[in-house]
């Protein structure tokens, strides 16, 4: 009898062994559906292009220790973005901006973005914001000479110390940084027309 036990247990042992285990969920996130409605700067967006480094292109979540190790970068190893952030990031502005502002006749400009930061940072183990930090220059619609550039940097706190967290605060701060796009380019239309009088001149005046 114990040796029929024996055996018994060595064959579940063996089975327990070879069934694999379930790989944990992977939480997949993106920047959600667009609110609010974007201000025309009074001249035509033909299109938003976002560039981003090599270690932004990958859909990685990433996120810092700030009170524990300021130069080490860590990715969530239970959730990602639905694609690399600066696809991400050009869909929600070409959807908020060039699909939000009325029909013009005129070609428009570009803007044309390099992504440089997305990451969440803790402060503490309870607390953190999400950075984005970009550089856009203004473009002609078929040409590539710069009209005018700037950096944004903005930071959101996340509501949450986790991945929900940070994904809900870099939609927060896509958003923001629609509106300060916005501002800038109202900015340039109404003190240096000349600059970006290009982007409202039509086909019929250029002949």
């Amino acid at each position: 009898m114990p040796k029929t036990i024996l055996a018994l247990c060595v064959l579940l042992l063996a089975g327990c062994v070879g069934v694999p285990q379930r790989p944990a969920d992977i939480a997949t996130y993106d920047l959600g559906d667009l609110a609010g409605a974007w201000t025309a700067p009074g001249f035509p967006i033909a299109a938003v292009e976002v560039r981003a480094p090599s270690w932004l292109d990958s859909p990685a979540q990433l996120y810092r220790l700030d009170h524990a190790d300021t130069l080490r970068r860590h990715a969530y190893g239970a959730s990602r973005w639905a694609a690399p952030p600066a696809q991400l990031l050009e869909r929600f502005l070409q959807r908020r901006i060039v699909f939000g502002q009325p029909d013009f006749a005129a070609p428009g400009c570009r803007l044309r973005l390099t992504l440089d930061e997305l990451e969440q940072r803790f402060d503490s183990p309870s607390t953190s914001q999400t950075v984005l930090e970009v550089r856009a220059s203004l473009l002609p619609a078929q040409a590539t000479t710069l009209l005018s550039k700037r950096a944004f940097r903005i930071a959101k706190p996340a509501p949450t110390p986790d991945a929900r967290g940070g994904v809900a605060a870099a939609r927060a701060a896509a958003q923001t940084l629609a509106d300060e796009l916005a501002l800038w380019l109202g900015e340039l239309a109404s003190q240096r027309p000349q600059a970006i009088a290009i982007c409202t001149t039509t086909k019929e005046e250029k002949r």
